[in-house]
């Protein structure tokens, strides 16, 4: 889950507002509105995104390009490091060795 709280505090520490924002175009505000959803604690965030898929009947498209990231760090003066948290809650049936054992199953069974 990606989380940007660190981004808001630089914003504070620079004295970004949303009003900067959109009065020099920094970015734009579906920009930020994805920002604001991935913001908070973790709780937060997977209630602010489902309650968005309630509300619209579909998932939030949170994701944002690694160039819009390249783009902040400039803006900002600092590494993406500075302005996001990441982490990735591992599933064990997406690795590698799971994905290569279906599909050699699978391969095998249609031999047979």
């Amino acid at each position: 889950m990606v989380n940007y709280n660190k981004l808001f505090e630089k914003f504070a520490e620079k004295g970004i507002t949303t009003h900067t924002i959109r009065k020099y175009n920094l970015f734009g505000q579906e920009i930020l509105r994805k920002f604001k959803m991935c913001s908070g604690t973790d709780a937060e965030i997977k209630k602010a995104l489902e309650d968005y898929k309630k509300q619209h009947g579909k998932d939030f498209k949170a994701d944002v390009s690694t160039k819009t990231i390249e783009d902040l760090c400039q803006l900002l003066q600092c590494q993406p490091m500075d302005i996001i948290d990441w982490t990735v809650e591992l599933n064990p049936e997406l690795s590698y060795e799971s994905i290569k054992e279906k599909k050699d199953a699978e391969a095998k069974q249609k031999k047979s």
